[in-house]
C-alpha cells in the first residue's frame, strides 16, 4: 500500500513494556526498518518524554530514504521520480505518505537529534520537523580501540604485497555507497595498488591481477575491521548518499585521511578540505587525482592522518557522544510538560 512503517500495531502496546515504564526517557533510533510504526509516536511521546535520532532523511520522504537530487520532499513529494529507490512503492503513493507522515510528526512531541550540518539543514527545510525541537548531535565511537596502531603488523595479517600503496574502501554494490566510481578511478592507477574491500570484493574483481585486491566480506568482527584502517595508508569513501558516515570517523580515529565526494555529509565529518579531501560528486577522473596526490605525497598523506586523529579525539568520542546525549535526558527528562513541543 505504499504506507512503509505504519502499520505493525504491536509499537503502541510499547507502555507495557517494564524498561520503557521505568525509564524518564525513550531515545528512538532506526525504527523504519518494518517493525515499527510510526503512527505511534503521537502517543507514545505524551506518555514518555521522547527523542529521536534521524540516521538518514527517511522521516523527511514520501517513501525513499535518500532524496539525491530530487527536491520534492521538500513541497509534499508526489510525482515521484523514482519509486525503485529503498524503500520502493509499486505505485505512487507518496504524496499521502508524506501527508501522513507530516501530520505523526506535527501531532508528536518531539526532540530530534541530528549528527551532521547536512542533516540540520534539511531538518530546517522540512515540513516535518516544523514542530519539533531541533538538535546537533554527533555520533561518537571508542577512540581507545579505533586509534593508530602497528602498520606492517596489520598488513601483515592481512597478507598485503610488500611496497603497495593500501586503500581501504567499502566494496558493496548500492546506489548509494560509490563503488563504482572508486572502481572506475582505480582503472586510471596505472601504479599497482592493493585495495581492501570492507565487505565482499564485489565491483573491484575487474581489478585482480593489476591490482591486489582483498576482500574481508560481510563481518561483525570489529578487529578485523580495525586491522583494515590499520593496514591502508587512506581510507576511500566515495558515496552518493551520507547523513553521517561512520566509517569516515573510525577511519579518522584510526589516524587515516579520508576521501569523499561532495554533495553530501561527508566534506563536512572529514573536515575537508584542512583534514579529508572532497571532490566533485560521481567524478572517478577527480577521484583518480585525490588518490594518486596522497599516493605520492607522503608528507601531505601523514599530515592529514595526524589532523584526522586529532579531529577524531575532539569531535568523535564515545564519552563526547555520552556527555551530550545526557545533558539533552536531562533537559528533556526535567522539562515541565508546558515545555514540551507541541
Amino acid at each position: 500500500m505504499g504506507y512503509h512503517a505504519m502499520l505493525q500495531v504491536n509499537s503502541f502496546g510499547l507502555p507495557m513494556n517494564r524498561a520503557f515504564r521505568e525509564a524518564d526517557v525513550a531515545h528512538y533510533h532506526i525504527i523504519h526498518d518494518g517493525f515499527f510504526s510510526v503512527a505511534a509516536m503521537p502517543f507514545l511521546s505524551r506518555v514518555k518524554p521522547t527523542v529521536w535520532t534521524w540516521h538518514d532523511p527517511w522521516p523527511m520522504t514520501g517513501h525513499c530514504i535518500y532524496p539525491m537530487e530530487c527536491e520534492r520532499w521538500r513541497i509534499g513529494c508526489g510525482a515521484c521520480p523514482d519509486l525503485n529507490r529503498i524503500f520502493s512503492m509499486d505505485f505512487d503513493n507518496t504524496r499521502k505518505a508524506f501527508a501522513l507522515k507530516r501530520r505523526i510528526a506535527r501531532v508528536s512531541r518531539l526532540h530530534i537529534v541530528l549528527a551532521s550540518e547536512w542533516m540540520m539543514g534539511m531538518a530546517r527545510a522540512s515540513p516535518m520537523a516544523k514542530n519539533a525541537r531541533l538538535h546537533y548531535i554527533p555520533f561518537g565511537i571508542d577512540l581507545n580501540r579505533f586509534a593508530p596502531r602497528d602498520q606492517a603488523a596489520a598488513r601483515a595479517a592481512l597478507g598485503v604485497k610488500p611496497g603497495y600503496t593500501v586503500i581501504a574502501a567499502r566494496g558493496v554494490t548500492s546506489p548509494y555507497k560509490g563503488a563504482e566510481a572508486l572502481a572506475k578511478a582505480l582503472d586510471a592507477i596505472e601504479t599497482p595498488v592493493c585495495i581492501i574491500s570492507l565487505n565482499d570484493t564485489g565491483v573491484f574483481d575487474r581489478h585482480i591481477g593489476r591490482h591486489q585486491v582483498i576482500g574481508l566480506d560481510w563481518s561483525d568482527d570489529e578487529d578485523r575491521m580495525i586491522d583494515a584502517y590499520t593496514a591502508a595508508d587512506f581510507f576511500v569513501m566515495p558515496s552518493t548518499a551520507e547523513a553521517f558516515g561512520m566509517m569516515a570517523i573510525e577511519a579518522m580515529g584510526c589516524g587515516k585521511p579520508v576521501i569523499v565526494f561532495e554533495g553530501t555529509s561527508l566534506p563536512e565529518v572529514t573536515f575537508a578540505p584542512e583534514c579529508g579531501i572532497a571532490v566533485p560528486m560521481n567524478d572517478a577522473g577527480a577521484l583518480a587525482e585525490a588518490i594518486k596526490h596522497l599516493m605520492t605525497d607522503e608528507d601531505d598523506r601523514i599530515a592529514r592522518g595526524a589532523r584526522a586523529r586529532a579531529l577524531a579525539e575532539e569531535h568523535y568520542s564515545a564519552e563526547l557522544y555520552a556527555d551530550r546525549l545526557a545533558a539533552l535526558y536531562r533537559e528533556v527528562g526535567n522539562a515541565p510538560s508546558s515545555q514540551l513541543p507541541e
